[in-house]
């Protein structure tokens, strides 16, 4: 199951989003992968009878909804004319197989062993399917000494790799994969955040009221309904 968990979080589910970005938008693809939301609670719900539950449907929905208007210049553009339907396709099978790799981390969860072994072992494999999809395919292994390159090659191995994924099967141990999943619906508001700060960019009322949205969806996914003391001890 780690293997599983390695191959398809790793490695697999990013072949299809980063061909599926050669067809579409970042805010399609932002869109998009919003539904790993639903498809992490499906999922519980057929391998593991976890109930689907109400108002983290409801919230998910207000998630997607929110990133949508953020978006809403490259949702509105989007044609059912060109290849756009290849990349969503493309976008969905990655959201399918990145759901998967969660539900092999539920599984390694469940066995109590160590996020950072497991984080370790998982993307070991995935970075040996990686090398060994490469080498099939004749890609060229280079390395730029630029400090740009480096630098940023090492922030994102550390802290957007190791540090990031650590804390994400750390999150799906103590809540579960699906409100878990709801970071990918916070990452593209934490990114205009930092855009408006470094890049200057300019709030509309239609990303605002996204944001709105998308922050109510998470208050719901992250709080439970309050269950009776009495019912409580009957537990």
């Amino acid at each position: 199951m780690v293997v599983i968990q390695g191959l398809l979080l790793f490695a697999i589910n990013y072949y299809f989003v980063y061909y599926g970005t050669s067809y579409i938008t970042s805010g399609l693809v932002a869109v998009t992968f919003s539904l790993i939301v639903v498809s992490n609670a499906f999922f519980e719900r057929v391998f593991f009878r976890t109930p689907l539950e109400p108002r983290l449907l409801i919230a998910s929905l207000l998630g997607m909804l929110g990133i949508a208007l953020i978006f809403w210049p490259e949702v509105n553009s989007l044609s059912l004319q060109d290849r756009s339907i290849y990349g969503l396709l493309l976008l969905f099978i990655g959201v399918v197989t990145a759901s998967l790799g969660n539900m092999a981390a539920v599984v390694n969860m469940s066995h109590n062993l160590p996020v950072v072994v497991l984080n370790a072992h998982g993307m070991l494999w995935g970075a040996l399917l990686s090398t060994i999809v490469a080498a099939v395919l004749g890609r060229e292994f280079n390395f730029s000494y630029e400090p740009g390159y480096v630098w940023s090659l090492l922030f994102l191995a550390i802290f957007g790799s190791a540090v990031a994924f650590g804390c994400y099967l750390a999150l799906i141990r103590k809540i579960g994969s699906a409100r878990a999943a709801y970071a990918a619906v916070l990452f593209p508001v934490v990114a205009l955040i930092i855009s408006t700060v470094i890049e200057d960019y300019q709030w509309s009322g239609l990303a605002f009221a996204g944001v709105l949205l998308t922050m109510g969806g998470n208050w719901l996914a992250l709080t439970r309904k309050k269950v009776p003391l009495a019912a409580a001890k009957q537990q």
